[in-house]
């Protein structure tokens, strides 16, 4: 009997102990010979290696084949989807037990993810964490692969976001995360300064009754500006001269200034007048200044204020590193939803979305319109046109098709030319005149992990995106950015206009 031993692909065998493989991976099989090895496969081994096997060639990760050195993200992510469609369980990858590529595992019947398939980690980061192992703890992870920095804080984030540390360290991946942006990104501030003041400003945590200190903070760099220097002050009485070689400054306030100063100020500093301007002490001005900010510096010195600018300056590198939800993060990670899609709790119901594989193959017409072609008359349907709502695994430009994956499986969606054109395009405009560089003002709408809208009708395997002008759906495609805790979504209808 013939036995061979899978080792990542079926395509990778490793001889049986005691027998020797009766077939040579040099010689070319007709397609009984490659039937009789699926069949030897399937059974003496449980389906999770069939099911492995034919994952692995479908995600385009054998890594037997010369011209497969690259993670096809997209591909993977659509092979995942249909195979979760069949019922088959793909598990989240760990740290300590994933492979470079797809793993059965015969004690659960399940598929482990591989290492390699992760975004944004790279083959050598994925030999490196396996050479590296067993980790202990995620303390032995921290010192061997963080603090020697060969992994990256984004691949960290991408390692976490993908599950990869939830039996190493903690099942949920908002502890983990929180935990390794505290330890490696976040350094709180024990105190608060004037330094500070511009980040506090952006945060907009400056209460309403301290604008006006803020304002008489910024009037000291206004008027002390060299432009506005009248004379540098030395007292001959006094023995020592400072080093910046002057005790005093003199300024003459222009008319901007002379306003604010004074509803705001008194004419202690004040040392001479030249027409209609100020000349002030800067020394003076400096004391009655410190004085009128003691409010301001003593709301910086709170623990409150402290506090609140440390989480806000956390919340930034969170933002950075780890923002959205946890399906969010499986799609941007692993390419597939693990705990559930990121529309699930969507109301459907309101906004006309169905079920793709429930849809007739043949579309169903609501009314016929009359054209004449070649003088002869021709009743064309008005097919039935409805929604579907999923994420973009994939895209194709050369048949202008997307990959979207639903509720309820992965589905092929058809554009037109020009339809497909105008949702995929990046728009960008140059800002700079005197540059050739452009700023992206948005991403293509078909980029892998958008959610969208897409109205159409089902025709044999595919969905074609349409629509006619008397169609309740003013577009063909909606972009959703937000899913709310009702069921409703934020969408967007119109792309960025230049």
């Amino acid at each position: 009997m013939i036995t061979q031993e899978i080792v990542y692909s079926p395509n990778k065998y490793r001889e049986t102990e005691g027998i020797k493989d009766s077939f040579s991976k040099n010689h070319t099989f007709p397609y009984s010979g490659i039937g009789l090895q699926d069949m030897n496969l399937f059974y003496h081994y449980p389906s999770v290696y069939w099911n492995c096997a034919c994952l692995t060639i479908n995600a385009g990760a054998d890594d037997s084949q010369e011209d497969n050195k690259s993670t096809q993200y997209g591909k993977c992510a659509t092979a995942i989807g249909k195979m979760q469609g069949q019922g088959v369980v793909v598990e989240l990858p760990l740290i300590n037990e994933s492979n470079f590529g797809f793993k059965p595992n015969p004690e659960t019947n399940t598929i482990i993810f591989g290492l390699k398939g992760l975004h944004g980690i790279g083959d050598a980061v994925a030999y490196s964490l396996i050479s590296n192992r067993p980790y202990k703890s995620m303390d032995d992870f921290y010192t061997r692969m963080i603090d020697t920095k060969e992994i990256k804080p984004a691949q960290m984030s991408k390692l976490i976001k993908a599950g990869c540390f939830t039996k190493l360290d903690n099942e949920d991946r908002n502890v983990t995360m929180r935990n390794f942006i505290e330890r490696t990104v976040f350094s709180p501030n024990t105190s608060l300064t004037f330094a500070n003041l511009k980040k506090i400003q952006e945060f907009d945590l400056i209460p309403e009754h301290l604008h006006l200190s803020i304002r008489i903070k910024d009037f000291n760099p206004y008027i002390f500006q060299d432009k506005f220097l009248v004379k540098e002050v030395i007292d001959e009485t006094k023995k020592k001269v400072p080093k910046c070689g002057y005790h005093d400054r003199l300024f003459k306030l222009d008319s901007k200034a002379m306003s604010f100063f004074t509803e705001h100020f008194t004419e202690k500093s004040v040392v001479d007048v030249k027409g209609e301007s100020y000349i002030i002490s800067e020394k003076l001005f400096t004391k009655e200044w410190n004085v009128k900010l003691l409010t301001l510096k003593e709301w910086m010195c709170s623990t409150e204020t402290l506090e609140l600018f440390n989480n806000k300056v956390f919340q930034t590198h969170w933002d950075k590193l780890a923002k959205g939800t946890i399906p969010k993060w499986e799609m941007d990670s692993l390419s597939f939803y693990y705990t559930e899609h990121e529309l699930k709790n969507m109301n459907e119901a309101l906004y006309g979305v169905s079920n793709y594989f429930e849809l007739p193959e043949k579309p169903e017409a609501y009314e016929y319109y009359v054209r004449y072609i070649n003088k002869e008359r021709k009743e064309i349907p008005k097919n039935t046109i409805t929604r579907l709502a999923g994420t973009v695994l994939d895209r194709d430009n050369n048949k202008h098709t997307i990959t979207l994956l639903t509720l309820y499986g992965v589905v092929t969606v058809k554009f037109n030319k020009g339809q497909y054109a105008f949702y995929n395009k990046r728009i960008s405009v140059g800002l700079d005149e005197n540059s050739d560089k452009k700023t992206v003002l948005e991403e293509s709408w078909f980029v892998k992990g958008s959610t969208i809208m897409v109205c159409g009708y089902r025709e044999g395997d595919t969905f074609r995106a349409y629509r006619y002008k008397d169609t309740i759906y003013l577009h063909t495609v909606n972009r959703i950015l937000d899913l709310l805790d009702d069921g409703t979504v934020t969408v967007q209808t119109d792309r960025v206009k230049v």
